[in-house]
């Protein structure tokens, strides 16, 4: 089979945005083989395009792999992308990591089959020089359900920081090491994925988490342009109960003083409207 950059697809998006869930849904679309963080990326040059020369020699070697053994490394939960990687709150209100590294069986994939795989603070990090090489889809997600999300796990961006972002970014990690307040700096996060989605323009499709919920897979799947039945029974988690007990009034403030990219795709009402359902008591 002959490889051309448009059988190619990088998944990038918030952290804790739903990318994981749009990784789930790529894998179910026709001829196309999902990959959940299946790389290393502090393997990568620092230099930015051997970095994306890394990637795309990822590209390649997973496809010829999964052509010739019909395996490919991902990280999974027996065997399988899931929609969440992380487990309902325990006793301290924090949420337990459910996969680990691992190879995942596939089919074998028709010619011309397109390969999906998911990073998110790496591939926004090569924005938009990577949307040269091959094709890039982001999702964005409310910024109060994602502020929410990140402080019930484990995470580097749960304290304010993006290590394979500042990576590639000196000046982001500069900006944060200046940053004593943790939701100061998690505000400076989230401004920056924003950011660079919104700079890159039409180099790249940004599909909103709410969208994809909303059609059942079926926004991802223009925005990705791929073609399958999706999924219909996704629900919402914007004010999931797994984020009780988190100051939303704190974070709300924080945002409506930031001002910040994501009003491109959410006004301040949709925020708003995020922290009134909290109030309410979930939904």
């Amino acid at each position: 089979m002959t490889h051309t950059p448009g059988n190619d697809l990088a998944l990038t998006g918030i952290p804790r945005g739903g990318t994981t869930l749009a990784c789930r849904l790529a894998g179910l679309a026709q001829d196309c083989v999902a990959l959940f963080e299946p790389m290393d990326p502090e393997t990568l040059p620092l230099q930015r395009e051997a970095a994306i020369d890394g990637v795309q020699a990822f590209f390649r070697d997973t496809r010829q792999r999964l052509e010739r053994e019909g395996v490919a490394p991902s990280k999974q939960r027996d065997g399988k992308v899931p929609d969440n990687p992380y487990s309902a709150p325990d006793a301290t209100g924090k949420r337990q990591w459910l996969v680990a590294p691992g190879l995942i069986e596939v089919p074998p994939p028709a010619p011309g089959f397109t390969l999906a795989v998911k990073h998110n603070a790496s591939f926004t990090a090569l924005l938009p020089d990577l949307a040269r090489r091959m094709r890039v889809v982001a999702v964005v997600r409310n910024p109060l359900a994602v502020l929410a999300s990140w402080n019930t796990v484990e995470l580097p961006v749960s304290g304010g920081r993006v290590p394979a972002g500042e990576r590639f970014d000196p000046a982001l990690a500069t900006r944060l090491d200046g940053e004593p307040d943790r939701l100061q700096r998690q505000l400076i996060v989230l401004e920056w994925f924003f950011d660079r989605f919104r700079e890159a323009g039409d180099a790249i499709a940004v599909v909103r988490y709410e969208d994809i919920v909303a059609t059942g897979g079926q926004a991802l799947y223009a925005a990705a342009r791929l073609q399958g039945e999706g999924d219909d029974s996704l629900r919402g988690r914007n004010a999931s109960a797994a984020y009780r007990g988190i100051d939303i009034a704190g974070m709300a403030a924080g945002l409506a003083r930031a001002g910040g990219a994501w009003r491109h795709w959410y006004a301040q009402p949709e925020i708003d409207a995020v922290a009134d359902r909290f109030e309410a008591g979930g939904a």
